[in-house]
């Protein structure tokens, strides 16, 4: 099955418009006032530029989308946690929750109201299927998808820094806002401390779609060009919570590859790690090492080469993957 997802079209130029309404009244009958309450706040009701360039809207039109997956999945937690219950969690798990589904929906609404505003396509929601059965299962998954929201948006201001600056104050307050909630999930349902590093990881647009592709009903989305679709990888050991700093780590691939393999590793805002990867008895699994320096969650793909130096040109090189390896 191929899934073909919104954002993998560059496009050259600019959209302008000739005036400049606030993002909060682009976008105020797409959020409810309690939801505004429950959220801490709204839509920002800066005004938006005179232009933005088409690359950049097409970046956002990739996090509208994953916008919408991380709003389904936690107003869906809303009730299954009401009927599972926080039993083992602290007693505020649950209105927690309900803060986080509403913040998510404002940051839907955000950059629903850019696309907007510029007369560019909103990526309406999905058909999700997410592998959770109790609280603590899902607080565990929130936890890695949070991480791949945080290293999305990450490199979303990294791009609209050159492009278009005047995003910039939007994006790095809504990534400081999935940072706490990241903070919250590690330690509610990981046990682990809440700020393992002193930098988050960027990853590429196409590598946290990739990612976010299990949790999407096949043919389920109403509107998505094509972006490259890897074949998976996913970690078999060690198991656990986290892998610790060093050692030996499995990985399962989909991938039919040969020759020399590596896997590339993205951890903080590092160049690039480079680890042999060995083929094992078993097929489809392939063995490598932990390289040291590495902290909170990392990104792990399967490569033949070892010549990227930023997340952009790695994601051009993969063959399998990204992989979420949680190392401490």
């Amino acid at each position: 099955m191929r899934f073909e997802i919104f954002g993998s079209v560059v496009l050259l130029g600019v959209v302008s418009v000739t005036s400049a309404p606030t993002r909060r009244q682009a976008a105020q009958m797409n959020v409810p006032v309690e939801v505004v309450a429950t959220a801490g706040g709204g839509v920002p009701n800066t005004p938006l530029p005179s232009a933005l360039s088409k690359s950049t809207l097409n970046d956002i039109q990739v996090a509208n989308f994953l916008e919408n997956l991380e709003s389904a999945f936690f107003q869906a937690a809303v009730t299954n946690i009401t009927a599972w219950g926080t039993t083992r969690f602290p007693d505020d798990t649950l209105n927690i929750i309900r803060r986080v589904a509403a913040q998510e929906q404002v940051h839907v609404a955000t950059f629903e109201a850019i696309l907007t505003h510029f007369g560019t396509p909103v990526i309406p929601p999905c058909q999700y299927q997410f592998p959770v059965s109790d609280t603590a299962s899902f607080l565990k998954l929130a936890q890695i998808i949070t991480s791949v929201g945080i290293g999305a948006v990450i490199n979303l201001a990294a791009s609209t820094s050159i492009a278009d600056p005047a995003l910039i104050q939007n994006l790095a307050s809504t990534v400081t806002n999935e940072a706490r909630q990241d903070a919250f999930f590690r330690q509610a349902a990981l046990g682990l401390v809440p700020n393992p590093t002193p930098q988050d990881t960027q990853i590429s647009a196409i590598w946290a779609l990739n990612l976010a592709l299990p949790f999407v009903v096949p043919n389920s989305c109403p509107l998505f060009p094509e972006v490259p679709i890897f074949p998976t990888m996913t970690v078999v050991a060690p198991t656990g919570n986290s892998t610790g700093h060093n050692g030996t780590i499995t990985f399962s691939t989909t991938a039919g590859v040969s020759g020399n393999l590596f896997i590339a590793w993205i951890n903080q805002a590092n160049l690039p790690t480079f680890t042999p990867a060995a083929r094992t008895l078993v097929a489809g699994q392939l063995t490598s090492s932990i390289p040291p320096g590495m902290g909170g969650m990392a990104f792990a793909a399967l490569v033949n080469q070892t010549t990227a130096k930023d997340v952009a040109t790695l994601t051009t090189m993969t063959l399998a993957g990204p992989a979420t390896v949680q190392i401490s």
